[in-house]
């Protein structure tokens, strides 16, 4: 895949930093391979150094592995992964909601959207909760997790109902308590069908690899 495409940066670590996490965030890259800085540099059409330098910061984010002495490798989720992310982005969550943050200052979700796919629609929901904690520090923890759990993320709705999960958590808006019990079932449904959710992930990535 080559990254010279109209609307792609012109930078070269920029192009490559924004296809490789699209790769990741996509499920393309869930598989634990070797990530080799010369074939990706040929498949992307671009010289080894912003592919290197693209590699590294990735793996200052944790969104690849750096092990050292063998390169760089991409991550392998697993439903024990998932179940630890999914979970910590529940904590994340109920800290946002136990905050006194600015929530005059941001506001609410929409009701749901037929226009928008229900995934992004939970994702801008989800994000909303956090934001208005007000946390720089916890929001980026929450977003690195999300980062993580993009993969996962993309076919929740191959396993899940989501425009009745977005209904129950509107429908929960303006009572915390509720909301807070809306959320923990979602995350626990998560942690509960890890299996199904990787299956759905791994199927993805072959049909990706053909």
């Amino acid at each position: 895949m080559k990254v010279g495409a109209p609307g792609k940066p012109r930078d070269p670590f920029s192009a490559a930093l924004e296809t490789l996490r699209d790769q990741l965030r996509n499920g393309r890259l869930v598989s634990g391979e070797p990530l080799t800085v010369t074939d990706l540099a040929h498949d992307l059409g671009l010289s080894a150094t912003p592919i290197r330098e693209a590699l590294s910061r990735l793996a200052g984010e944790r969104l690849i592995e750096d092990r050292r002495g063998r390169g760089y490798f991409a991550p392998r989720l697993d439903v024990s992964d998932l179940v630890e992310l999914y979970g910590l982005r529940r904590l994340y969550l109920t800290e946002a909601l136990a905050a006194d943050g600015e929530s005059d200052a941001i506001p609410a979700p929409e009701t749901p959207d037929a226009a928008l796919p229900a995934t992004v629609q939970l994702t801008q929901f989800l994000d909303w909760i956090v934001a208005r904690a007000g946390s720089r520090a916890l929001f980026d923890a929450y977003r690195q997790v999300g980062e993580r759990l993009a993969p996962s993320i993309r076919v929740e709705p191959q396993v899940f109902a989501l425009a009745d999960e977005l209904a129950g958590l509107h429908a929960a808006l303006g009572d915390r308590d509720a909301l807070a019990s809306a959320l923990a079932l979602l995350h626990e449904a998560r942690r509960l069908r890890a299996p199904d959710l990787i299956r759905a992930l791994r199927a993805g990535a072959n049909i990706a690899s053909l």
